[in-house]
């Protein structure tokens, strides 16, 4: 059966070239040129992957698109295409679940590799969260069928009580853990993220359990 790609670009000489190309290496290849209706694109079409321009027509985020189907939990691997960007915002993209970039001008095999192997990836990281719901180092878990991508500072908290599980984790370790510093103001800031972490691993057997502003602790609530 042929993997079914996603080409998201406004450039229709690129768009033209590129699906041709990818048709002839045995992708099943739908394209859409301006980003309009992309969630409805996704939702018919049901890619294995997404190729897309990260600046689209309208003042468009290709990026801001991904973080939308991401918060429905919808870990399909994207490759970026991109001619001008800063090392900030190439940053910003990988550090979403699988995510990566490709830089314009690159030659038609480069592409088909960089496809080739995030779909490799992607393969693997199905393998492991088979047997895991958190891989820190994808800053991801998965809550039923849904892979869900954590901000960086959800992740590090996560990642600091798995490490401790059943242990308080006292609330100067979480804040310097995370900022790099013991400044105690940040004790709200430390309350909200715990809420969002809370909301997020809801349905997995953990619980967050708040120690009399001691600390928290991560408690596994399984069989």
């Amino acid at each position: 059966m042929s993997r079914r790609l996603l080409l998201i670009d406004d450039d229709a000489e690129f768009t033209s070239i590129t699906s041709d190309f990818l048709i002839s290496v045995g992708y099943d290849v739908l394209v859409n040129n301006n980003g309009v209706f992309f969630q409805n694109s996704v939702a018919e079409f049901s890619p294995d992957v997404i190729l897309m321009d990260r600046n689209l027509p309208g003042s468009i985020d290709g990026l801001e698109l991904i973080r939308q189907i991401r918060k429905t939990g919808y870990g399909v691997p994207v490759i970026f295409i991109t001619s001008l960007i800063s090392d900030e915002e190439v940053i910003e993209g990988l550090e979403m679940y699988n995510c990566e970039y490709i830089k314009k001008p690159f030659g038609l095999k480069e592409l088909r590799s960089r496809i080739d192997r995030i779909l490799h990836y992607s393969e693997l990281d199905r393998i492991l969260f088979s047997n895991n719901c958190y891989i820190a180092e994808k800053c991801a878990i998965k809550n039923g069928d849904k892979i869900i991508t954590l901000p960086k500072n959800e992740n590090t908290l996560l990642k600091l009580l798995m490490d401790n599980q059943e242990k308080i984790c006292p609330i100067e370790s979480i804040i310097y853990t995370i900022w790099g510093d013991k400044d105690v103001e940040r004790l709200n800031r430390v309350d909200v993220l715990v809420n969002k972490l809370r909301e997020k691993i809801k349905g997995l057997p953990y619980v967050v359990e708040n120690q009399k502003r001691i600390g928290y602790v991560l408690k596994w609530q399984g069989d």
